[in-house]
Formats: structure tokens, sequence, C-alpha cells
């Protein structure tokens, strides 16, 4: 399978059913050893990729790690293991104004309220109205693909003001009697 054949979310799903499966089959303590075995690969790999970064930015600086970061894979990876190299924050930034050109004139009324620490991301909607769940889709695919470590992303909607007083242009209608 090449690189560009991954499917990170299609992997991690793949992993949870193997360890549901191997829990199942073999067990609480046998799903308990295999979890920890997950947990030990990652800092094995983290550990690797750590060193890599280090050896990239001594020979040739950030820019390299910025153009490594700039792969999808690549990127979820370094921000699995906290080496990617612009901060949260400024990628959460850039998911916002990725989605709101993706969404048009329907984005103008969304915007960042931060990250919580449970790392969830917590996004304003304004205005509501048709198309809320395609504004929400396209800003938790936004976050998602720039910000892969968020644990999830909390909409806050704000509701709608008072509704506007209508006011008549023709003078109200006489009652006879």
């Amino acid at each position: 399978m090449a690189s560009t054949d991954l499917d990170a979310e299609g992997l991690a799903g793949r992993i949870e059913e193997l360890l549901e499966a191997i829990t199942t089959d073999g067990g609480p303590a046998v799903g308990h050893a295999a979890e920890e075995l997950v947990r030990v690969l990652m800092r094995f790999y983290g550990a690797g990729l750590e060193r890599m970064v280090a050896v990239v930015r001594a020979g040739a600086g950030d820019t390299i790690v910025h153009r490594m970061a700039a792969d999808p894979l690549v990127a979820g990876l370094l921000a699995l293991h906290d080496l990617h190299p612009v901060p949260v924050e400024q990628r959460l930034e850039h998911a916002m104004d990725t989605a709101r050109r993706r969404l048009g004139s329907h984005g103008s009324g969304v915007a960042l309220d931060g990250i919580d620490a449970e790392g969830q991301v917590h996004v304003r909607i304004t205005g509501g109205g048709c198309g809320t769940d395609t504004v929400k889709d396209v800003v938790a695919t936004s976050i998602s693909e720039l910000a892969p470590e968020v644990v999830g992303v909390v909409f806050d909607a704000v509701p709608p003001g008072p509704p506007l007083l209508q006011i008549g242009v023709r003078p109200p209608e006489r009652v006879t009697s």
C-alpha cells in the first residue's frame, strides 16, 4: 500500500475494531495487553519522529519541517506526537478561514471561540437558518484536516435577536360603524 493510499481515519477505526475484537475474543486481560502494546508502539514511533524532526531542523532548519507538515498524513503524525511546527491555535484559525472560504456568504457567522482543557474546539455560529448542518460539517472537516489532534468540535449557537418590528408604510384603515 502506497503512503498516498492511507486513510488515517480509516486506519484509526480499524485499530479500534481490532482492539474490540481482541477484547471480545480474548477477554479483558488480553484486551488491556493489546491496548498497552499500541501505546508502547505509539511512544516508540513518536520518539523516532522526534529525532527525525530534530535531525532535519539541525541540517536544514524549520523550512523543511514546515514543508513536511504541509502533507496531511505527516501533519497528522506530527500533531499526534506534539511535534507540529505550527501551534494548534494558528492551525485552528487557518481551518476557520478555510471553512469560511468554502462556505462563501454562509461562513460569515462562524467564529472560533477557542479550545478547552479537554481538547475540544468551541465554534460559535450566529444566524442559524437553513444549511446549519452543512456549515457544521464544513467547519468540522476543516478543523480535522488542519488540527487532527483536536478531540472534537462543539458548536455553540447564538440565539437570534428579537424579531424585527414590521412598520407599515400606509396609514391604518379607518373602521366605520
